[in-house]
């Protein structure tokens, strides 16, 4: 029995009913999938070290596309049971248009997001060819230091030509390899006045056949290894982070779920104003006039026993939390908690983690790619049909079917885009 025959013979209404309740059973395990990735990144997410990732512009613009194909889709379908099949191939038109910029927008957004070091499996912190770890750049004898983010010379932050210049000398080492391949490294150019110096205060002289220090003892495999990985972390933008972009707007770490400050390679709890809850955990002391005020749960009491009122009045003391030392001002019943720095332990797990939130990117892109690819496809095959005029009335379900799809992926993409930007 052919398809066309099988149809026929199906009672009126219920071909139609078939297909969209497959497609729907369809998107629910889509849906199902997108829930099971979403929760294990909310469970994950709680980890002491996690790595909040912003989303890029292009992810903005993809969603407004996604929005508006859906709406020409519901347009298409409207004017189709008007029976107006001229526009409803200029509809399909225009929403294969803007799904294709959907498709051209996501795969922008992910790329940057890819590019700027969220890779399936990497380390949040650069500690292979980390800059000042076995090498540094001078320019005419001066030192030039790096704060994590940016290059620095006698105090002032460098201008962005010679930052470049710095990194095509880097370049000029690494030759757009990732491995030491080759042991004899030799530049095309003369960097002038930019030198490498090592950790030992020992300037990299270049050759044409070798590499030797300033003393003239030509450099072993071992530290011209160290010279390589110095030069493509410099070239890559990695001098201290794996992920690149700024601290702050691109990226931002949380430990123990608190978004943290970044500054010149040190990390650090924000200023916090205390809520009653917080409040509750503080204990410590404080001395006023020789006499000491202990703090516990919250309430200050005096050394006769006595609990004060803070409601009015300036206190200030220290209290430790786990390895940090906190400093806390009550000042007229406003508890803050100063600026501190992260402990030695904090550091170290750090440094050994890796960017999981990166991996469920390339996990969820993969998934979501599919998707997009499955509703592109649809798309095209339903505008050639509507261009020989093989959509008619009869069978709007074609139609029908791209609705469901795309409102779920559209949907599914919103909501993607709204729990990324927000859920931290």
């Amino acid at each position: 029995m052919s398809v066309q025959k099988f149809k026929e013979e199906m009672p009126e209404g219920l071909y139609e009913k078939v297909k969209v309740q497959t497609l729907t059973i369809f998107c629910f395990a889509i849906v199902m999938i997108f829930a099971g990735f979403i929760s294990a990144y909310i469970v994950q997410s709680s980890d002491k070290v996690w790595v909040k990732l912003s989303p890029p512009e292009a992810f903005l613009f993809s969603t407004v596309c996604v929005l508006i194909t859906s709406a020409f889709l519901i347009i298409a379908l409207f004017i189709l049971k008007k029976g107006s099949t001229k526009w409803v191939t200029r509809f399909l038109g225009l929403a294969l248009i803007s799904g294709l910029a959907f498709c051209y927008y996501q795969y922008k957004g992910w790329g940057e997001l890819i590019s700027g070091g969220n890779l399936v499996s990497v380390h949040i912190v650069n500690s292979i060819g980390q800059y000042d770890s076995k090498f540094h750049f001078e320019k005419d004898g001066q030192r030039i230091d790096h704060d994590g983010q940016n290059y620095f010379i006698s105090g002032e932050k460098m201008e962005p030509n010679e930052v470049i210049k710095l990194r095509q000398f880097a370049h000029d080492i690494c030759e757009n390899q990732y491995r030491l391949t080759n042991q004899v490294i030799s530049l095309e150019e003369n960097w002038d006045p930019f030198t490498i110096v090592s950790s030992a205060n020992n300037a990299v002289q270049f050759g044409d056949t070798s590499i030797s220090w300033q003393n003239d003892s030509i450099l072993n495999y071992s530290a011209k290894q160290d010279l390589f990985n110095f030069a493509l972390a410099v070239h890559l933008k990695m001098e201290y982070f794996k992920l690149t972009g700024t601290y702050g707007t691109d990226f931002t770490l949380l430990l123990n779920q608190e978004e943290l400050e970044f500054d010149n390679r040190r990390f650090y709890y924000k200023e916090l104003i205390l809520t009653e809850e917080e409040i509750l955990g503080v204990e410590g002391s404080d001395f006023d006039e020789g006499k000491e005020i202990k703090i516990k749960d919250g309430i200050l009491y005096a050394d006769d026993g006595e609990i004060i009122d803070v409601s009015n009045g300036h206190w200030d003391f220290d209290y430790r939390a786990g390895k940090v030392d906190f400093s806390i001002v009550i000042d007229n019943g406003v508890w803050t908690r100063l600026r501190s720095e992260i402990s030695g332990d904090d550091y170290a797990a750090i440094k050994n983690r890796g960017n999981t939130a990166s991996s469920y990117l390339w996990v969820v892109s993969i998934v979501h790619f599919l998707h997009i690819i499955g509703g592109i496809i649809y798309l095209l095959s339903l505008f050639i049909l509507a261009l020989n005029k093989q959509i008619v009335a009869y069978n709007k379900v074609k139609i029908r079917l791209a609705n469901i799809y795309w409102h779920v992926l559209g949907g599914l993409w919103v909501f993607l885009f709204l729990f990324f930007q927000y859920y931290h």
